[in-house]
């Protein structure tokens, strides 16, 4: 389950679609192409480019919300170092009115020899007429040159150093949850608990198992910290969904873990679900001493194990789409493609290029597992969004791979799209034997190499 923006001369970073003719709830898709220092004093992050809008404002990077009501925010900031050498972390979180929210931190370890993530934080805003959204960094290290980086591929769209979507999702059936306790994960699937409900209507928690209380089509997101429980803990973390009990299909994703790496594992879906339904997130290790793991810095928020967002959309347009099959990348660009359709409502999908069938903003995020598609493959992959055969200004994201790692790597935006437009994924690589790899763990559900998802916001 998977991100995106796009218009019809449009931006992005990961993808969002709209119709000029039809009146759309408020919304952003914005981003930032300088390159942005991190030091151990947190820094607001800024963006520079309003690539689509509708009511809300940018302030080079203070977001004005301009209706109250339930917003739904997602950032994903290209992290890495100025310095070839650089080592440490970079932390990401949010801020209301000035004010740090609660259990929003997330971080990224970043290891030196170029290496670059996306990181990733997300979530639902109960917000005033007015309030004000900010993003801030910080990094462990002030001398490593760490912080938000932006690339520029040639042939490609530009690597912005930040891609942030917002939008109003109204007052319908929502919940906020995180957990604060550090949860180790073994061979074994084991469910995640989540100990702290930070906003919920309609959607109820018991200590992560998570009720729908009406029937409809809702977009869940989850965000795990994983790193290790253990001094040397190493191995690899899976994360996936069940629904009323049982593995949703094709939503497990994995993310490798070394002595003193941390990331953000992310797995997300669209579910259609009946009055009373359950939603849980359940998790699984390679090796030892690996999971999903709680940190406090000081005077930051806490960096939750889990951060998990679920909310009711409209039932008129989405699709959740995935790969069954690994797809490796090479330095020409390449479309990818999508054999499966998991859901899908108003979006009709031919092996990767998803039509919308009607006008309206959508919202698009695509999550790739990248890795190894041989054993010893080694470089970078590259993925971004396309709008009828032309790529999408800043959205384009990068992951390192070296050989035995994997990671998902996401892009989302909101597309501004007319009845028939069509929306596609492309990646690309540096190095050789990468791409989007897929497997098929035991007694879970397959781990896709792509996931899809997409549904309409207006």
């Amino acid at each position: 389950m998977n991100s995106i923006i796009f218009r019809t001369a449009l931006s992005i970073a990961t993808a969002t679609l709209i119709a000029a003719s039809a009146p759309a709830k408020p919304y952003a898709q914005l981003s930032s192409t300088e390159t942005q220092p991190a030091g151990a004093s947190p820094k607001a992050v800024t963006l520079n480019s309003t690539d689509s809008a509708k009511g809300i404002a940018n302030t080079n990077g203070v977001v004005k919300l301009p209706e109250a009501g339930t917003y739904f925010v997602i950032a994903a900031g290209q992290v890495g170092s100025t310095n070839p050498e650089g080592k440490g972390s970079v932390r990401l979180w949010m801020r209301q009115n000035g004010k740090d929210v609660d259990n929003s931190n997330t971080i990224q370890a970043i290891q030196p020899g170029g290496f670059t993530a996306v990181l990733v934080c997300q979530g639902v805003v109960e917000a005033k007429a007015d309030d004000k959204i900010e993003l801030m960094i910080s990094a462990n290290q002030s001398d490593q040159g760490l912080g938000l980086i932006v690339k520029k591929p040639a042939g490609e769209p530009v690597i912005p150093s930040m891609i942030f979507t917002a939008f109003k999702v109204g007052d319908t059936d929502y919940a906020q949850l995180s957990s604060t306790e550090t949860q180790a994960a073994e061979a074994k699937p084991r469910g995640l608990t989540l100990n702290s409900t930070d906003a919920a209507k309609g959607v109820e928690n018991a200590k992560g198992v998570v009720t729908l209380k009406s029937a409809g089509v809702y977009f869940v997101i989850a965000a795990g910290q994983v790193g290790a429980a253990s001094p040397e803990g190493k191995g690899s973390v899976k994360l996936w969904m069940r629904q009323n009990g049982k593995d949703v299909d094709n939503s497990n994703t994995e993310q490798t873990v070394t002595e003193g790496y941390t990331a953000v594992l992310v797995c997300q879906g669209v579910v259609e679900a009946k009055a009373g339904d359950t939603i849980e997130l359940a998790q699984s290790a390679t090796g030892k001493g690996v999971g999903m793991v709680a940190s406090k810095p000081a005077n930051e928020p806490a960096v939750p194990s889990m951060i998990f967002t679920a909310f009711k959309i409209g039932d008129t347009g989405y699709a959740q789409l995935s790969s069954t099959e690994t797809q490796a990348a090479d330095p020409k660009p390449r479309g990818l493609t999508l054999n499966s359709t998991d859901a899908a409502k108003g979006i009709e999908n031919a092996k990767g290029v998803a039509t919308v069938k009607e006008a309206g903003a959508y919202f698009v995020i695509g999550a790739v597992q990248v890795g190894a598609a041989d054993p010893d493959g080694k470089g970078s992959v590259k993925l971004w969004a396309r709008q009828n055969g032309k790529d999408v200004d800043n959205s384009n994201t990068e992951q390192t791979v070296t050989p035995g790692f994997t990671a998902v790597l996401v892009c989302q935006g909101i597309v501004e799209a007319k009845a028939g437009d069509r929306v596609e994924l492309a990646q690309s690589a540096t190095g050789k034997g990468v791409g989007a790899v897929m497997s098929k763990p035991g007694g879970e559900p397959v781990i896709p190499s792509v996931i899809v998802s997409a549904f309409r916001i207006d």
